[in-house]
Parts: C-alpha cells; structure tokens; sequence
C-alpha cells in the first residue's frame, strides 16, 4: 500500500517541493493551502491523484478539521509534513536585513499572539489530529515539522519568529517521548537560507555574509529540502526527537 502522506503548507515553495518528491516516491497526497488556492490548483494539475483543501492554522478548530478531513479522503495517514506557517511583518525583519537591532519594542501582544498562534499552536493542533490517526497503524508513523533555524540557532531573527520555533523544538521533544510509545517519530527540519520563497525578505548583506560563513559557500534548494523531508516522512524509523539543521554548514 501507498505511503499515505499530509503536507500541511503545500502550496508554498518548500512545500510543494516536498509534495512532488513524495509523489514521486510512489505516496498518496492531500495538502492544504491558505489564500494561494491558484498555486495549490496548479500543483494539483502536476500530481493529478492529490488531494487538496484550505487550512488556516490560526483557527485551532478549522486546523483539525483540515487534517482529519485529509486523512479521511486518504483513507488513513502514514505521516504529517508540517510546512505551513508565517515568518511575520516585513517590518520585523530589518534586525535581520539591515543590522538593525532596535526592534524589540516594537512587537505588540497582536504580532505576538498571531505569530504563536499560527505557528506554535497550529503546529500543536494538527499533530493533536494526526496523532490521533497515526496511533491507528501498527507501525506507527512520521510527523515532520519544518522551521527555520531561528530560534534554534543565533542567528539574527524577530524575537517571536524565533520564539515560535524555539516553542515548536520544545513541543517537538516533548511529543516524540510520548509518541514514542505508539512508534511515531517527531522531527523538526531547521532550514537556513534558501534560494527562492522567505529568503526575499533578506538583504544582500545578509546573504553574503552568509554565504561568508556557509561551509558550503551556497544556499540551499529546495529540491534538497525536499529530499530529506520525504525521507524522513516515508523512510525513517529510528530518528525522533531531533531537529536536524539543514544549512550548508553555518
């Protein structure tokens, strides 16, 4: 039987890289999109046999709903890639774009309370779902969540972008223990810069001097992103707990 998998995000740029790997892979998709149903259509067009609907991550019960109804039309789930999420305001990230690093005071309990509700507690209430729908599989199953490394490495960042991830690391670890005992792995991707989606909000100072201190001198692809994240989705049966840091080296 087919791998059947849920990519949460899928119209995005890392998430529909990890939908056509997955694809490709032999797997049955369902993923979500959120205001960019003409991406999510035209991703459909490429994997004709997927399956797709809106998700808005801050609404907890609308995030289940999504999730459940997904793995009803698949007739089950094998694993969960979680790549949805907000990075925030484009004013936010100037302490990462211009060295500027005054912007602490200007995050109000709103920016606060929308970007931990989407990205902490969305990420919370779809493995509540799938959780729930991975316990049913004798070999249990793989929940893949994919940040940044913000909040996991010190890298210049906006305070609650990067407590966002930090919170999902924690949430991570907490629930690989507990889902250990139903055989479902827990891992987080922490991405660096990529060569396309996010990294627009970024400065040529800020790539350069990334690239200054890349082991590899590059940015990553998100075909490469991708690879990982299927494997870890489809094939992995021992790693869990882990945030593995997918950034050429930083």
């Amino acid at each position: 039987m087919n791998r059947r998998c849920l990519v949460l995000g899928g119209s995005g740029n890392v998430g529909s890289a990890i939908c056509r790997t997955l694809a490709r892979n032999g797997c049955d998709i369902a993923f979500t999109y959120h205001r960019n149903e003409v991406a999510a259509a035209r991703l459909a067009e490429e994997i004709p046999s997927s399956i797709y609907m809106p998700c808005d991550l801050e609404n907890y019960e609308n995030t289940q709903k999504a999730v459940n109804h997904s793995a009803e039309a698949l007739g089950g789930l094998d694993c969960l890639v979680q790549a949805a999420g907000t990075s925030g305001e484009d004013r936010f990230w100037k302490c990462a774009t211009e060295n500027n690093y005054d912007k602490l005071q200007e995050i109000d309990q709103s920016a606060f309370d929308e970007m931990m509700a989407i990205n902490t507690r969305g990420t919370l209430a779809a493995c509540q779902a799938a959780a729930l729908w991975l316990k049913k599989n004798p070999d249990g199953g793989n929940i893949v969540i994919i940040r940044s490394i913000d909040g996991i490495k010190p890298v210049p960042s906006p305070i609650h972008f990067a407590a966002s991830t930090g919170a999902a690391k924690g949430m991570m670890e907490a629930m690989a223990k507990e889902l250990g005992n139903y055989n479902i792995r827990v891992n987080i991707l922490a991405l660096g810069i990529l060569e396309g989606g996010a990294s627009r909000k970024l400065s040529n100072q800020v790539k350069e001097a990334y690239l200054k201190h890349s082991s590899l001198s590059r940015f990553g692809k998100t075909e490469e992103i991708a690879e990982v994240a299927a494997w870890m989705a489809v094939e992995n049966t021992y790693v869990t707990g882990q945030a593995l840091i997918l950034d050429g080296g930083l």
